[in-house]
């Protein structure tokens, strides 16, 4: 079984951690799996980054997060994001909403760009025939 957690890192009396998955009978700072993100409790306010994708496909085969790692994802909205995804909706999509990309307006600019290369072609074939005439 997967587990989320800490690895601390850092200094005497100065902790830093790492975000690690690694396997539920590991030691805390023993071999891991993967490194996902970290967090500095030191820092005010205090500065963490995990990495939305890999931590929702990491709890969607079953990892279990520890305490901490639990409530750092909820404060970062991956819950309502993983409950979401477990509905249905595509992961990649999350993830731009995460990172605050309108994926519906990227889709929407890449279709206008190609209807604009369409309708450029379409105009220069009518004044070339119009010039053969």
């Amino acid at each position: 079984m997967l587990r989320i957690r800490l690895s601390r890192t850092g200094a005497k009396k100065q902790p830093s951690y790492r975000v690690v998955v690694t396997d539920i009978e590991a030691k805390r700072d023993g071999r891991i799996v993967e490194r996902i993100g970290h967090y500095n409790p030191r820092r005010e306010p205090t500065e963490y980054s995990i990495d939305e994708d890999r931590a929702l496909y990491w709890l969607s085969v079953g990892a279990q997060p520890s305490d901490p790692v639990r409530r750092l994802l909820t404060k970062q909205g991956t819950y309502d994001r993983l409950t979401r995804l477990r509905k249905g909706e595509a992961r990649e999509s999350l993830v731009a909403e995460y990172m605050g990309v309108d994926v519906a307006a990227d889709v929407v600019a890449e279709v206008e760009e190609i209807i604009d290369e369409d309708l450029v072609a379409e105009v220069e074939a009518i004044v070339m025939s119009e010039e053969e005439e």
